[in-house]
């Protein structure tokens, strides 16, 4: 199962200490582990104090990770044997959560995405491969900059706290992998009534990322090239503007103006 979800088991006793620093929980909190596997971080993260509910796909893990974790620990932990992606999140009950996954590399995004549509968290530590650590926080201009860093900017702030080798891993993937912090908003900077046209334009405009965004939004919205340049305009950019130049913020302008 592991190996069809590309998941690797962390082994790394720095790298797990470091994740769990990261966490910041007491007895007073709540955490939410994705895909405990053999209970590296587990283990790490009961000692906090704080109660555990730990998610794992995997039938065979799930029923062993109790004991992997001792008898003591385990009374503070609750594992679930489900799909993440499928599970239903109502049933955790009151949150928040602080949310920790060594998430495995094919699923990494949706899960990331299944999180940011939840409001039952306030915090999250998780692992991804670095190319997409890289994508989540990156910043305005640059080439990793996209649909994925907006959808993260829509629901929280974002930071890659440090890299982790390959090594760190068993079995040793092919890719390195970074351990990304994500701060959920008490307010979306994304209001729900807007969210279908800021998507409709910025799926447009980075589906042809090389090319100017105004010149491709102008003729996917049916609307006048002038039309277009008087929004780009008034939103602070130049007509020239690539999809990676666009804020935040001017895409909610552009939506607002473009998509009424």
């Amino acid at each position: 199962m592991g190996a069809r979800l590309s998941q690797h088991f962390l082994r790394d006793e720095g790298a797990r200490d470091a994740v769990a620093g990261l966490v910041h929980a007491g007895p007073s909190d709540r955490i939410l582990e994705i895909g405990p596997g053999r209970g590296a971080l587990t283990g790490r993260l009961l000692a906090t104090g704080a109660p555990v509910t730990a998610i794992e796909l995997d039938e065979i893990i799930a029923g062993k990770l109790a004991g992997m974790v001792g008898p003591e620990a385990a009374k503070n932990l609750k594992t679930i044997n489900e799909d993440f992606l499928r599970f239903d999140l109502r049933e955790l009950g009151p949150g928040p959560f602080i949310v920790v996954g060594n998430l495995p590399y094919a699923v990494g995004t949706p899960i990331l995405q299944r999180l940011l549509d939840w409001d039952g968290w306030t915090r999250a530590v998780l692992m991804f491969q670095l190319e997409v650590g890289e994508r989540i926080v990156a910043k305005l201009g640059g080439a990793d900059y996209g649909l994925l860093s907006l959808s993260v900017l829509a629901r929280a702030d974002a930071e890659l706290a440090f890299e982790v080798p390959r090594e760190a891993f068993m079995p040793i993937p092919n890719v390195e992998s970074a351990v990304v912090v994500l701060t959920r908003l008490a307010q979306p900077r994304l209001p729900a009534a807007e969210e279908k046209a800021f998507w409709r334009l910025a799926k447009i405009a980075f589906s042809q990322r090389r090319k100017m965004a105004a010149g491709v939004l102008s003729k996917a919205v049916g609307k006048p090239r002038a039309e277009v340049d008087a929004a780009f305009k008034a939103a602070g950019l130049g007509v020239s503007a690539r999809p990676e130049e666009i804020p935040f913020d001017a895409w909610r302008a552009l939506a607002r103006a473009l998509c009424p």
